[in-house]
């Protein structure tokens, strides 16, 4: 039965509004694949927002802030803020990322001596936010939650039956807690000079390290020629070997770089290197050693608060 010219006409209709309404999905579904490509550009190539994964950084930066990062056209200077990835393989995370603070550019030398930070032989003026651990005793009275809110004495605890405390606090904290009369004594806990840490990169104790008294330690820089004799290849071994993949050998008194006689060894990047603003608590380049530039992922720009 020949169809009516209405009906063909609505039948028409019908199939160019099914077009239309693929072609709006099509062009809704290219539109979301372009806005959503050209984020994940920008996360990954330009700017990106982090979060603070560790106490590292109190009391600037607390667990759970969001942090802007920029990524790209960025150049670092004494104090910035680095986003990087840890440059140690971690068991348990193939992938972790910090955030710290550069104490040393390529080509500086850097030193700690009683807390204090010199830079190429200049004292560094200390950030008041900086957190040290605190020895703290009581007039025997034992510290309540209220107490301990009241003071900001989140980090650290009871030491000792003997109403011992150890905490870390900023400098105007630990003022604040000396003047309460509960308090008997609040004092800086300090390592002394000559003291070796074993957990302290090099780790040798050939380098009488510790957290308080480190270095002096020079940080290459990309050209850098470097004297492969037994002190310096204690210090820079790990730059040859893991990050610049180069194998290493020594036969009697003589050093082999990729199966050559070396005596000397050319820098290919630079390295940087990275304090905790929560000093005497932080996984830091005391601990670790050398950040290379490549691990190095944004400096942080701009910080959202976490709501408590």
């Amino acid at each position: 039965m020949e169809q009516s010219p209405q009906t063909k006409t609505a039948k028409n209709i019908n199939k160019l509004k099914h077009i239309f309404d693929f072609v709006i999905k099509v062009r809704w579904f290219i539109s979301a694949l372009i806005a959503l490509s050209f984020f994940l550009f920008l996360k990954r190539f330009v700017i990106d927002i982090v979060r603070v994964n560790n106490h590292d950084m109190e009391a600037n930066y607390t667990k759970g802030d969001a942090l802007l990062v920029k990524k790209v056209f960025t150049s670092y200077s004494i104090t910035d803020l680095v986003y990087f990835e840890y440059p140690l393989e971690d068991s348990l995370l193939k992938r972790t990322y910090f955030i710290q603070r550069l104490y040393g550019l390529p080509g500086d030398s850097v030193e700690l001596k009683e807390k204090e930070i010199y830079l190429n032989g200049m004292r560094l003026e200390a950030d008041a936010n900086i957190k040290h651990n605190y020895f703290i005793k009581t007039h025997k009275i034992k510290l309540d939650s209220a107490f301990k809110e009241k003071y900001n004495l989140h980090e650290g605890g009871e030491i000792s039956i003997d109403f011992d405390y150890s905490f870390s606090l900023t400098q105007s904290e630990s003022e604040a807690l000396k003047k309460d009369s509960l308090i008997k004594s609040v004092e800086l806990k300090l390592e002394k000079a000559q003291n070796f840490d074993e957990t302290c990169y090099p780790f040798n104790p050939l380098f009488k390290w510790n957290m308080d008294f480190y270095g002096k330690l020079y940080i290459p820089k990309r050209g850098d020629s470097l004297a492969l004799d037994s002190m310096s290849l204690k210090l820079y071994l790990p730059i040859i070997t893991n990050y610049e993949k180069n194998t290493f050998s020594r036969s009697h008194d003589s050093v082999f770089i990729n199966g050559k006689y070396a005596l000397k060894y050319l820098v290919k990047k630079n390295y940087y290197f990275v304090l905790g603003d929560n000093r005497d608590n932080a996984n830091d380049s005391r601990v670790w050693g050398f950040l290379p530039e490549n691990f190095i992922k944004g400096k942080v720009i701009g910080r959202i608060r976490k709501t408590k």
